[in-house]
């Protein structure tokens, strides 16, 4: 077997002591690396002012020296000079220029490398004082011996430390794997072992006597108290096993009478909660009605009179105005009182019509004839008595539907709310243009009837896919609209007709959806 293998053998059997020996590997290395780093920190530090000491030994011994030797140009003097101090440790190369053009070397300038450059003003003192400057010295040194020496002191610390850190590492995990992890596999094994069916053999470690009061010892009698402990326990749960089958098998009819009982109930809880939110929903849309019925009656009452003496009064003063007009035409005064006149009475036919149009919005329509009507030879009906509004904009209607449909329900309703529906795709869906499509579908769904009505007109603005069906909302009222069309529609279907009338969003187009019943509650009969 390699040494690899071993050692992923190792990795997979004893976990625990590969983890510890390179938690300890890690650790010692990294306490090594900083050893090292630091003493290898020192050493340059030492070596760097030892060039220090060396370069201030130079200043103070040869440059004098060399600089007399210059003043006194001895030049077999100063070669001497410069290859003494080429001879010093880690000096390189020298080099002197005089103040004549003499040119004095010693050694090879370096090419690469680290190096420390230094130059030295040569100067000669004389006598009275007077300093002449005689040339410079250029002082080159290579650091390359100082790093190698570095070098070679990181090979022997690192070499030292890492077998001093293995051997370490080693003998700790010897001593951990006799104290701790070869119990630790026993206790894994005896856990692996255990099974419930099987809970009699206690758990017994092979250790010294005197080691019996550590923490391994204390797991192991918390292991054999477990296992005592689920001895009794599972003798307690077979008992409680015994009861509660035979209590599960009373109870199995019990809960099966009690959810068919419940099931029951809620189905008619259900029921009853559905009856109850229309019957709510009825109930408060009858009694917005039957208020707006009130306000309507009070408020046609108290203005018909008014508007009846205002027109009898305006039409009396257009008639002598006519009269005065035709006897004196050049009566500035008689031509005005007959065009205000006439204006007061159209606008005064104007209220008129609108409180005639207010006035259906709470009109009492169980007074309307019930009865069986086919509702496809009705629509008929209904597009023939349009006949003179279609001949503006003359547009396409398509009803698709059964060739006869049967409902038992209110045709007077049913002809005001499609008038109102084709009147408005007239006015605001084609704006009296001629042209356009209007699709009528009729379809059966159980006992409810379905349709749609679509235009190919402008379509209804953002946001008012709601707000049409409020009174008095109109887009075309300088064009002489109320805003009830839609309204009365809406107060028919959901109350009168007990169904729902929804505008959906088209990209073109306006589209109602309206669901009826086929044949009205007795509920709707007895209003």
């Amino acid at each position: 077997m390699s040494l690899l293998q071993r050692i992923n053998q190792l990795r997979y059997q004893k976990p625990l002591g590969i983890r510890l020996l390179a938690a300890i590997l890690l650790c010692s290395s990294a306490i090594t690396l900083i050893a090292t780093g630091t003493q290898l920190w020192l050493d340059y530090r030492y070596e760097l002012s030892a060039i220090d000491e060396r370069l201030q030994q130079i200043e103070t011994s040869s440059i004098n020296s060399l600089s007399n030797s210059l003043w006194e140009i001895s030049p077999e003097q100063i070669q001497v000079q410069l290859d003494g101090l080429h001879q010093l440790p880690d000096v390189r190369y020298l080099e002197i220029s005089s103040q004549y053009g003499d040119f004095y070397v010693a050694g090879t300038r370096p090419e690469q490398g680290p190096i420390v450059e230094r130059h030295y003003n040569l100067q000669h003192y004389a006598n009275n004082g007077v300093i002449f400057p005689v040339g410079e010295l250029t002082l080159i040194i290579s650091l390359d011996e100082v790093y190698r020496r570095l070098a070679d002191k990181v090979l022997v610390i690192l070499a030292s430390q890492g077998i001093k850190t293995f051997l370490v590492s080693i003998f700790i995990l010897t001593i951990f794997h006799r104290l701790v992890t070869q119990h630790l596999g026993t206790m894994a094994s005896y856990a692996r072992r255990l099974n419930l069916d099987h809970l009699d053999l206690p758990l017994n470690l092979k250790r010294n006597p005197k080691h019996r009061d550590d923490e391994i010892s204390q797991v192991v009698d918390a292991m054999n108290s477990m296992r005592e402990s689920m001895l009794h326990d599972m003798s307690k749960r077979e008992d409680a096993e015994r009861s509660l089958a035979k209590l599960n098998t009373e109870l199995e009819q019990r809960v099966t009478d009690r959810t068919q009982q419940l099931e029951e109930r809620n189905q008619e809880l259900h029921d009853t909660l559905e009856k109850l939110q229309a019957t709510q929903q009825q109930l408060v849309e009858s009694k917005k009605l039957a208020a707006l019925g009130g306000l309507v009656a009070g408020v046609a009452h108290e203005i018909n009179t008014p508007i009846g003496i205002g027109f009898t009064a305006a039409s009396f003063l257009a008639d002598q105005a006519a009269i005065q007009q035709q006897q004196n035409p050049d009566d500035p005064l008689a031509a005005t009182a007959v065009e205000s006149s006439q204006l007061i009475c159209q606008n005064l036919e104007r209220a008129a019509q609108l409180i005639s149009a207010f006035k259906q919005v709470s009109v009492d329509q169980s007074s309307e004839q019930r009865r069986q009507f086919d509702l496809i030879q009705y629509l008929d009906e209904i597009l023939i008595s349009l006949k003179p509004r279609l001949k503006r904009c003359q547009p396409q209607v398509i009803i698709n539907g059964p060739d006869q449909l049967i409902l038992d329900s209110y045709p007077g309703s049913y002809y005001q709310i499609f008038t109102n529906l084709i009147l408005n795709s007239l006015l605001h869906g084609f704006e009296n243009r001629a042209g356009g499509c209007i699709t009528i579908d009729l379809s059966l769904s159980v006992d409810r009837l379905l349709i749609d009505y679509r235009d190919n007109g402008v379509g209804v603005p953002d946001g008012w896919q709601h707000k049409l069906f409020e009174p008095f909302m109109t887009t075309k009222r300088n064009q002489g609209c109320s805003g009830l069309g839609m309204h009365i529609a809406f107060n028919l279907v959901s109350q009168l007709l007990q169904g729902h009338i929804h505008c959906q969003p088209e990209d073109r187009g306006a589209h109602f959806q309206l669901d009826l019943p086929l044949k009205l509650t007795s509920l709707s009969s007895a209003e």
